[in-house]
């Protein structure tokens, strides 16, 4: 299999090209608003440090949601667009599921990982996962939550609580209240990854039914409320 994997639901803009077994090319670039600019170049350079042309894909792997309401729109679109030009399954992967798994390696089988995105104010994007000995599960289901409900939506936490995301920092102390020793990884240190996306999307399509272009779309949690632009004939 040949799998081109894309992560655009937060700041990072990431790309992943997955052959055989391992990831074999990727780049990531950790800024916000290039994603529009920045990622169908990064595509394009990525296959080609993997010695892979579009029509060579297998699949692509894009991360789904929940996140950043432009970013995800764009990484959909672009993961669709390479899809259809490659006649290429395409499989949705859950964003805060790929990056909790990023943790999976320094935790112990029943800790927790808990992934957060800032959705602004005083909420965030939460999903949190129980480590076993060669995965996650989930734990609590994706929510966009008030940082307060938190310890109301995790319930109990069995061992360690890890958290990750630009969401940690706010949510840190509403955590504390589940009495679990807490480990903060900070998001600049272990950002999210389109190398993940590619492996979580391997075992997806291995496990399951690729998702339909036409129909699928980005999992937004909330509703998205735009403000309408004023009019300059006002």
């Amino acid at each position: 299999m040949t799998l081109l994997a894309l992560e655009t639901a937060t700041a990072t803009c990431g790309v992943a090209v997955l052959r055989e077994g391992g990831v074999v090319a990727q780049a990531h670039l950790h800024r916000p608003h290039v994603h529009s600019e920045r990622l169908t170049p990064l595509v394009e350079e990525v296959l080609r440090h993997a010695d892979a042309s579009s029509a060579e894909l297998d699949a692509v792997a894009v991360s789904e949601g929940p996140g950043s309401y432009t970013g995800l729109r764009i990484g959909v679109s672009t993961a669709k667009g390479w899809a259809l030009s490659a006649d290429a399954a395409l499989v949705g992967v859950p964003t805060l599921e790929a990056y909790a798994a990023r943790v999976r390696p320094m935790a112990a089988p029943g800790d927790v990982v808990c992934a957060l995105l800032d959705a602004r104010r005083d909420e965030v994007y939460a999903g949190a996962y129980r480590v076993t000995t060669d995965d996650v599960t989930e734990h609590a289901p994706t929510k966009a939550l008030p940082v307060e409900a938190l310890p109301d939506w995790m319930e109990g936490v069995p061992g360690r609580l890890w958290l990750v995301g630009d969401g940690a920092p706010k949510s840190r102390e509403s955590l504390a209240a589940l009495d679990a020793p807490q480990t903060l990884v900070p998001s600049d240190e272990l950002p999210p990854s389109a190398a993940r996306v590619a492996r979580r999307g391997r075992q997806r399509l291995a496990a399951e039914n690729p998702d339909d272009v036409a129909t699928f779309e980005p999992l937004y949690v909330k509703d998205v409320h735009a403000t309408p632009a004023p009019s300059p004939f006002a």
